[in-house]
């Protein structure tokens, strides 16, 4: 078996048993001392766990690690407990179109979900059907986890099109302290814009945050999913 295959099962396995025992990413982060956005790697495929920290996975979330390893999801301490159903849809749009968005390098915060643009062309993403022919767009990996269950961490976000109205989910990227020091980006609910707030939402924890208008740079629509598949 291919090693993108071997990731992309492993991940689902992981994932799976992870929802089923009504677990977020962050637990599984927390129990193994890793950032929140490996989780979310390893769950999305783009990435295998080390040997460590498969077997410590597996054994928090009640699985066989010699299983798991292979891609195979088997329970070892009762499934009494665990969630009858889950969506186990891809919720990523199909692979249609070429790969040339243009996937942004993005630098890691703290703990209320910022990060920085580094500046870098990470790689190219597929282009869904829905945006053939829209121009400006560019896609981020998700590195935090304060948008789930919206968004979890590793999760590929499409920005541009339209400009952002009250009930769209936007990247708010401010200036840096100085012009040629990138300032930090986060990702939020548009609640509502006035002519010196940009007032938002977080999910995770609950909270509205105000950034003064004058300090952000830019604020970029994201690309919701049913405009992606051209729905």
């Amino acid at each position: 078996m291919a090693k993108g295959e071997l990731a992309i099962q492993i991940g689902t396995a992981i994932r799976t048993a992870r929802k089923r025992r009504g677990l977020v990413q962050r637990n599984i982060a927390e129990h193994l001392g890793i950032d929140v956005a490996a989780v979310g790697m390893w769950e999305g495929g783009r990435n295998l766990p080390s040997t460590e920290n498969l077997m410590r996975a597996a054994l928090f979330l009640g699985i066989n690690p010699v299983a798991l390893a292979r891609g195979e999801l088997i329970y070892i301490n009762g499934t009494d407990d665990l969630a009858d159903a889950e969506i186990i849809s891809d919720p990523s749009p199909p692979p249609t179109g070429p790969m040339d968005v243009k996937l942004l390098g993005v630098s890691y915060g703290g703990d209320d979900g910022d990060f920085t643009f580094n500046g870098e062309v990470a790689g190219y993403v597929r282009r869904p059907p829905g945006i053939t022919s829209l121009h400006n767009v560019f896609a981020l990996h998700v590195l935090s986890d304060s948008m789930v269950p919206r968004y979890d961490p590793g999760d590929i976000i499409y920005c541009g099109g339209r400009d952002a109205v009250p009930g769209d989910h936007v990247v708010v990227e401010m200036f840096g302290e100085s012009e040629d020091q990138p300032g930090k980006s986060f990702i939020k609910r548009l609640k509502q814009r006035t002519t010196k707030q940009i007032i938002v939402d977080q999910y995770n924890p609950a909270k509205e945050i105000i950034f003064d208008r004058y300090q952000v740079k830019n604020l970029w629509r994201v690309i919701p999913l049913k405009e992606l598949l051209g729905f």
